[in-house]
């Protein structure tokens, strides 16, 4: 099993979903057509940068290298280049690879956690994270109803943050001080001092209070039966 990164030359999508659907289009037109393209000169300097550090696997010094295909380079066509590396060095070497497609102004977008590993084109007004430790800028509701529903024992508490500090969390179950099957929803805004916190039995309770968050809905305020709460 192989673990895939998509870096591109091209304008900065403004998120997730329009990275999504950037290489979706740049997939389908460089890779699935027939023929291949010669790589942009950005793109091929940066498969270089990478076989600097970890060579070609086909070649005497790439004994230890992380790409699970070679020549690296045969991977890139006209603006893109779609490539594997060995599942159990992904996240060190995801990581990496993402720094130095930002260092060279490329897009980088990772299609197992459906996100762009490079900045976007303007700044995010919410950030949604979970246990699992994923992120998600600017999420739309599909997204913030996965996160939640996934919510267990293990991936236990999933936090919305607002570009101002104000912000809305969920634990799930004994690990979040709460009841097993019960969630803790706790909302700050935006001082230590206006800290709240809600017991529910219901995640549609818990969605609803998320998306009314996200879209700023005052009633979001009266709808549960919210106590002061100290951290």
């Amino acid at each position: 099993m192989s673990y895939d990164l998509a870096v591109w030359e091209g304008a900065r999508p403004a998120n997730d979903a329009a990275a999504a659907a950037e290489f979706e289009a740049l997939y389908a037109r460089f890779v699935e057509t027939e023929g291949s393209v010669e790589p942009t000169e950005r793109v091929a300097r940066y498969v270089a940068a990478l076989l600097d550090r970890h060579p070609d696997i086909d070649t005497d010094a790439g004994d230890d290298s992380p790409w699970s295909t070679a020549p690296l380079l045969n991977e890139a066509s006209g603006p893109l280049v779609y490539f594997p590396m060995v599942w159990s060095r992904c996240d060190e070497v995801s990581a990496w690879a993402a720094e130095v497609a930002e260092q060279h102004g490329l897009n980088c977008y990772d299609p197992q956690l459906e996100q762009l590993r490079t900045s976007c084109s303007r700044p995010w007004r919410f950030e949604l994270t979970s246990a699992h430790g994923r992120t998600f800028r600017d999420p739309d509701a599909d997204v913030t109803r996965t996160v939640l529903t996934r919510l267990s024992a293990d991936d236990y508490f999933a936090v919305l943050t607002r570009f101002d500090d104000w912000y809305i969390q969920v634990g799930y179950g004994e690990r979040a001080g709460t009841r097993t099957g019960w969630y803790a929803l706790e909302r700050r805004d935006g001082s230590p001092e206006k800290h709240y916190r809600v017991e529910l039995t219901s995640v549609e309770d818990v969605i609803n209070a998320f998306d009314a968050f996200l879209q700023n809905d005052p009633a979001m305020t009266r709808r549960f039966a919210w106590q002061r709460y100290a951290v």
